[in-house]
């Protein structure tokens, strides 16, 4: 037997694009003095500003960060992972104002819902979740070195800005380069395009708030050390801006090793960031890598009337589970624009329901306890995955280039035939080997094994009305489903023997109606079927 390669028992080297550079760039965190391995990864992801429920762009989101975050840890980086969450933000107030609450439980109820939302679609929590309102003494700390080092400037009212003019290389985000001259030109660009607000005393159009100076008697502001004209003391608001970096400061320090988040947020928010980040601390760069998801497009005539059902987290969950989400977004690179509509749903909820079908079948047949499936995962790369599990290995190797979670599917549902093969062959101990494989790589991009092997509920009052309606019999609600639904299914095969197709097909159909699916096997059983998932054989 030829030996097996060194390179193959290595992780593959990760590479990702790199917004910052806008090339694909083999990924080296930065060198940290307590982390002599290099594996440590400081990971900071933008969070929800939460004030609404969250909606398809944060499940594109923040699914796609997932993946980012358990593949890091499954090449065997250290990853502490930071998700901050924008609790102080004019939509919040104006919302806040609109229902009659304060902002405060405005944005503690929506950052709950947000919770939910993200349990829902099985997104691993972060290690430390910081809150804007918890840093407001870290962000005026930061906007007063700024100001010490005249990269910031107070205005009469007690407002302060950040002075891009101070800022060499300010638009190096936006147009991908550090050429000072063509940055020149394309700020000057940008001047010519900004609009100045009337009430803003700015030195140029691109200048941005640190601090936003309110009124006193505005409940929702906090003291500052830069009083208006003719007040006693400050009084305002961060601008939105500052909240990361203080953030970033205050949990990781100057620098990161990957800062992620929507292209929408590339500028104006990313750039400033790395402009106000790298002024205050005199690290360059503040971040090592930049990137960030594609766009979240609702297109399509059909699509379009739906819309109201579609633009939530949780309206989207009632119609399809999580799996069927993620395997949707999965199918699309996370850099591309992604259109969410029915056809497209409706194929991925298909390709979930027959994996699903197909590994509950496996484990029924080899009599595998499925609760204990959680404990069968591949952990960490080892030499094990690149010679034991193939299909495993080169997923990783596409996963490896800049998440190709697309290509990577495809080697999942190679080891997904691999395992239908061997359950053809009947060995045991080789269904097990493939199983655990194809449940390994489901757990690595995302997916929620329980929900493959969940018992689904019945809809006891739909049984018991076409229970009552074949048989003239109600029954109570505490007489289990299963028992009405073995009832039916014997009537049904006592029609069928008697050749009443009539009587057999309205029974189908009865099934039908309530969601049920009726499959005759060749072994003489009939099995019930509830979105894919048996929950009766008869």
């Amino acid at each position: 037997m030829m030996a097996q390669s060194t390179s193959e028992s290595k992780p593959p080297e990760l590479k990702l694009f790199n917004t910052l550079t806008g090339r694909l760039e083999p990924f080296v965190p930065l060198k940290k003095p307590e982390d002599p391995s290099g594996k440590q990864v400081r990971l900071y992801v933008c969070g929800p500003t939460v004030y609404d429920d969250a909606h398809l762009g944060h499940a594109r989101c923040y699914i796609t960060w997932d993946v980012l975050y358990r593949f890091l840890q499954f090449l065997g980086y250290q990853v502490e992972y930071v998700r901050n969450v924008t609790d102080v933000d004019d939509k919040i107030l104006n919302r806040a104002k609109e229902r009659g609450e304060t902002p405060a439980a405005l944005a503690e109820r929506n950052y709950q819902s947000f919770t939910e939302d993200m349990q829902a679609l099985n997104v691993l929590p972060p290690d430390k979740e910081p809150r804007a309102t918890q840093y407001i003494g870290e962000m005026l700390t930061g906007i007063q070195a700024l100001m010490d080092k005249g990269a910031a400037y107070r205005t009469a009212d007690g407002s302060v800005y950040f002075r891009v003019s101070a800022k060499a290389d300010y638009g190096k985000l936006k147009f991908g380069t550090n050429d000072p001259e063509a940055l020149k030109k394309h700020l000057e660009d940008l001047k010519s395009g900004a609009r100045v607000d009337v009430d803003e005393e700015k030195e140029s159009p691109l200048d941005f708030a640190l601090w936003k100076a309110v009124p006193l008697s505005d409940p929702d502001g906090w003291e500052s050390p830069w009083p208006g004209e003719g007040a006693d003391k400050g009084w305002g608001r961060p601008g939105w801006h500052m909240e990361c970096s203080a953030m970033n400061h205050a949990v990781f320090g100057a620098q990161i090793d990957i800062h992620a988040g929507g292209a929408d947020l590339i500028f104006p928010h990313h750039e400033n960031e790395i402009a106000q980040s790298e002024a205050w601390t005199g690290c360059t760069p503040f971040a090592q890598f930049w990137l960030h998801n594609g766009f979240v497009n609702v297109s399509g005539e059909k699509m379009s009337k739906s819309l109201g059902n579609f633009s939530t987290i949780k309206k989207l969950l009632e119609r399809y589970d999580a799996n069927t989400i993620r395997y949707f977004l999965l199918t699309n690179h996370y850099r591309m624009p992604v259109d969410f509509n029915d056809e497209a749903l409706q194929a991925a909820e298909n390709w979930v329901k027959d994996r699903h079908k197909a590994l509950k079948m496996v484990c029924d047949v080899f009599r595998i306890d499925a609760s204990h499936l959680q404990s069968w995962g591949i952990e960490n790369y080892s030499p094990d995955v690149s010679s034991q599990f193939r299909n495993m290995h080169s997923l990783c190797l596409a996963m490896a280039e800049d998440l190709n979670t697309p290509r990577a599917l495809s080697f999942l549902n190679a080891a997904l035939a691999e395992l239908k093969d061997e359950f053809r062959e009947g060995n045991s101990e080789t269904v097990k080997i493939k199983l655990k494989e194809c449940m390994s790589i489901f757990a690595l991009l995302g997916f929620n094994l329980n929900l493959i092997f969940q018992k689904k509920s019945l809809p006891f009052n739909e049984i018991n009305t076409i229970y009552r309606e074949m048989t003239g019999k109600w029954l109570e609600p505490d007489v289990e489903p299963e028992v009405m639904l073995k009832e039916m299914i014997d009537m049904r095969k006592q029609a069928k023997a008697t050749k009443n197709w009539v009587q057999a097909d309205a029974i189908r159909k009865h099934f039908t109606d309530i969601g049920l699916q009726i499959l005759d096997n060749k072994d003489g059983t009939t099995t019930v079927e509830k979105d894919g998932v048996e929950i009766l054989r008869v």
